[in-house]
């Protein structure tokens, strides 16, 4: 089967419209409406309903949403495995990167990886580590570069490439740095951590943890530089790699206990393709 048949079938099911799917296809409708036609005439089902604008799947149509996925990664896994065959590192690789790692590691190794292996169409999707993590688990995609959580999942390897320092961090005129003990005062001041029951805030609970303090009411937010950000503007302590606490934050902790890891992760029991191996040879040899 065509993949792009099923590319477009996916499309149009999360655009729900074929003028939007068509659009970011880069087709014309009455392409795009040939291609699902096709698809239909291939399957000997309908798989939408169409009630002027509004698109609905039939039961066709949602039991191949359910297997689609797992049917285009089956034909790029095989694909890949036979070019993996000639020894020669080429192909796709699907890769993703928390944005801290993408913003402040990834683009030092990137480049040097784009120019020795031309032949290798690299994809990168800049998401969060908790769904990086799942999405590896899943097999949607083969490696990603993920801050390490305090319990790590056995179906996965995790190779170190980087660590660092965490440490509490605040204003340089936030009235903690004026107590005399503020590690014992931290609970009486405002917070700023990333939202519960998130990946991040589980590795942030247990830093604080490691550095035998507490914390009171807490401001969220999603992004490291957003939080040393608002931290920069008094609205709260947090903790941060130390590279990051820059004038005006000065930070509150200065002992070697507290760090962070971050690496690649994969599933333990996938073969890897040559260009995964070409990848994780780059990083842990830079």
């Amino acid at each position: 089967m065509d993949t792009d048949l099923l590319k477009s079938f996916m499309t149009l099911v999360r655009l729900k419209s074929f003028t939007q799917a068509a659009k970011e296809l880069q087709l014309t409708q009455p392409a795009l409406s040939k291609r699902i036609k096709r698809l239909e005439n291939i399957i000997g089902a309908t798989l939408f309903d169409r009630d002027g604008n509004h698109l609905a799947l039939t039961q066709a149509g949602e039991l191949l949403q359910q297997r689609a996925p797992y049917l285009l990664n089956s034909i790029s896994s095989s694909l890949q495995e036979i070019r993996d065959l000639s020894g020669k590192i080429s192909g796709q690789l699907s890769i993703a990167t928390s944005h801290y790692i993408g913003l402040h590691y990834l683009p030092q190794h990137l480049e040097k990886f784009i120019n020795q292996f031309t032949e290798v169409d690299l994809h990168i999707d800049f998401i969060d580590s908790g769904l990086a993590y799942e999405q590896v688990l899943s097999g949607d995609i083969e490696l990603a570069l993920v801050t390490f959580p305090h319990n790590q999942d056995p179906r996965l390897n995790h190779l170190d490439v980087w660590q660092e320092r965490m440490q509490i961090a605040c204003h340089k005129d936030h009235p903690l740095t004026s107590e005399p003990q503020p590690l014992a005062s931290l609970a009486d001041y405002d917070s700023i951590l990333p939202p519960a029951h998130t990946f991040p805030r589980e590795l942030f609970e247990h830093n604080l943890q490691e550095l035998g303090v507490e914390h009171g009411r807490v401001k969220t937010a999603n992004y490291l530089e957003v939080i040393a950000k608002l931290a920069a503007c008094k609205m709260g302590w947090t903790i941060l790699p130390k590279a990051m606490i820059t004038s005006p934050l000065v930070a509150l902790t200065h002992e070697n206990k507290s760090f962070r890891k971050m690496g690649i992760i994969h599933r333990a029991n996938r073969t890897l393709s040559n260009p995964a191996k070409a990848f994780i040879g780059l990083l842990q040899n830079n």
